[in-house]
């Protein structure tokens, strides 16, 4: 007697799932297009390798005992694995079309993620795209979206999610504001400066220095709920902002920003796709999710 995997006939296992759901040897025997005999040798040697009898045969019927449930069961799910593992190849071998309807924060979907969902486009001319910027939190499960991008927190955690890159953070201001108002030599001067802090960077404590033996949150004149607003504003000359550096790239080669405190380690933010069922994703939510991974990767690789 054996109870290694690779000394039970598949083949066994396959045939007895057909034979509990015939009830009946000769029922088993007429839909497997095999000899009665066949499918009783079948049955007794599936029972020996397992160390367990599968059937109570009556005079009529069979009934399956709690160790032939309990293999039926399993052999349930195997099948249904079998059938998914054939679905995925199938839309594999389908070249990606239809419908996806996708959600963008608003800010960053004005920049470098709607940069790279144009490129996708064009790649995957067959893909009809639905794109919605929006400054909410979108859960996928209750609303007509196919993929949500976020930055930062994901509102239903319970969702499949794919982690798309991480966004490292710098701060800037106007070359003009910083030869008027002079450039903070650590965190904390900031204190002294005017600066448009994100109402989320508030809340995660950016914003909050030690100052004089105890931690002081910074007041200002100006915040913002998102950050295309909050760049902006420092390229017009109010302040320092804590910015994504990707999104600060081409301003910083032109001249309209400069970064300060790049000794500073700030923490990074996760760029997240949520979708509804990770199992039979199709291929042309799967085509979009590996594109945006892929470029936003090599975008942010140097940032």
């Amino acid at each position: 007697m054996y109870n290694q995997i690779s000394d039970i006939d598949l083949n066994g296992l396959l045939l007895f799932y057909q034979l509990a759901k015939s009830n009946s040897l000769r029922q088993a025997s007429v839909r497997l297009k095999v000899p009665l005999a066949t499918v009783s040798r079948k049955l007794r040697e599936l029972e020996k390798d397992l160390g367990a009898v599968l059937v109570k045969r009556g005079a009529r019927q069979m009934v399956l005992t709690d160790a032939g449930m309990a293999i039926f069961e399993h052999c349930e799910r195997i099948l249904g694995e079998v059938s998914a593992a054939h679905q995925a190849v199938q839309v594999l071998q389908t070249e990606p079309g239809g419908e996806i309807r996708v959600s963008l924060p608003y800010g960053f979907g004005t920049n470098w993620i709607s940069g790279v969902i144009a490129k996708f486009a064009k790649v995957y001319p067959r893909v009809a795209l639905r794109i919605v910027a929006t400054n909410r939190t979108v859960d996928v499960a209750s609303e007509q979206i196919d993929v949500a991008f976020h930055v930062g927190h994901v509102g239903n955690e319970l969702l499949p999610a794919l982690k798309i890159c991480e966004l490292s953070r710098g701060v800037y201001a106007s070359p003009s504001y910083c030869e008027e108002r002079g450039v903070p030599g650590k965190p904390a001067e900031l204190l002294h400066h005017d600066c448009i802090p994100l109402e989320s960077q508030k809340a995660d404590g950016l914003w909050t220095f030690r100052s004089g033996g105890r931690n002081v949150q910074l007041e200002t004149r100006i915040s913002v709920s998102d950050v295309s607003t909050a760049f902006q504003m420092a390229v017009a000359g109010h302040g320092f902002a804590i910015l994504p550096n990707v999104i600060c790239a081409e301003a910083l080669g032109r001249g309209d920003l400069r970064r300060v405190l790049e000794e500073w380690e700030i923490a990074t933010l996760d760029v997240t796709a949520s979708f509804l069922e990770r199992r039979h994703l199709p291929a042309r939510i799967r085509a979009l999710l590996d594109f945006v991974r892929v470029e936003a990767r090599q975008l942010t690789r140097n940032n």
